[in-house]
């Protein structure tokens, strides 16, 4: 049996690290060979994913927020994420939003989702979502605003290791974008690798009130959870996808209630 050393460890951490950026993200990286049980691996690091993509909207929105005022900046920062990502999430949940309500059964509902053309239930999926979050971002100073994108683009990620350990893949499955490549077991370094990340995260955002952005993500996970099953019989790439757009927006909610309240 191989012998595990303090520097091989923090190497394949770095190795899995860079899978999931590349995975995730559309920022240029080195080619990193996946292996077959690689990307479950890296599944525990997509809440640092997050942390990455919501460090770019932070930036842009600092930069631009002097120059052209916050609500320009807000926006600019909003579509950095969404290129940062290639619209990986955003197409996940046009595509879902097309598939739930445009089938007649769950194997025709899948096989829509399939389809790469955008219908009209995506079409007013996604201008909803990105409107919502838009809306409640836009009225922010730049501390509100980097507490809410954190939250949100993490829990957001976290969500996919929430769904794929309570669902089945969907069949037919397509396995599009995650779907069966991030099923399975984590291993316990994973487990606390995640962990530390979103609860890292929620603390220095929001201090004692983190329950409540991990609430409001944990409940449309859940919501999500129990319409996926009922309308495709499991999940998807897409749905993952889907679920990450509302668990992000419902965090982001839950910090501008906080913001609003006085309590942050």
């Amino acid at each position: 049996m191989r012998s595990s050393t303090p520097g091989s460890r923090v190497r394949e951490s770095l190795r899995l690290a860079l899978v999931a950026l590349q995975f995730l993200t559309r920022i240029p990286l080195p080619n990193v060979k996946v292996g077959a049980a690689d990307l479950r691996r890296a599944s525990a690091l997509f809440p640092l994913v997050g942390l990455v993509v919501a460090g770019a909207g932070i930036g842009v929105r600092a930069a631009l927020g002097p120059l052209f005022g916050a609500a320009t900046a807000t926006v600019a920062a909003l579509a950095a994420m969404v290129a940062v990502t290639g619209a990986l999430h955003e197409d996940g949940l046009a595509d879902t939003a097309d598939g739930l309500w445009g089938g007649d059964d769950p194997a025709q509902r899948v096989a829509i989702m399939r389809d790469s053309r955008i219908g009209t239930y995506g079409v007013v999926a996604l201008l909803a979502v990105l409107g919502l979050r838009a809306s409640l971002l836009l009225p922010l100073d730049l501390v509100p605003f980097a507490r809410a994108v954190a939250c949100g683009q993490v829990l957001g990620r976290a969500s996919t290791l929430l769904l794929v350990r309570l669902l089945p893949v969907a069949a037919p499955a397509t396995g599009k974008r995650l779907g069966a490549a991030v099923i399975g077991p984590l291993s316990g370094r994973g487990l606390v690798a995640a962990v530390v990340v979103v609860a890292g995260t929620l603390l220095v955002a929001t201090g004692p009130w983190a329950p409540v952005p991990l609430a409001g993500a944990l409940l449309a996970s859940l919501l999500c959870v129990r319409l996926f099953r009922r309308r495709l019989g499991g999940l998807t790439g897409d749905t993952l996808g889907a679920a990450n757009q509302l668990a992000d927006l419902a965090a982001v909610a839950a910090i501008v209630a906080l913001h609003r309240a006085t309590l942050l």
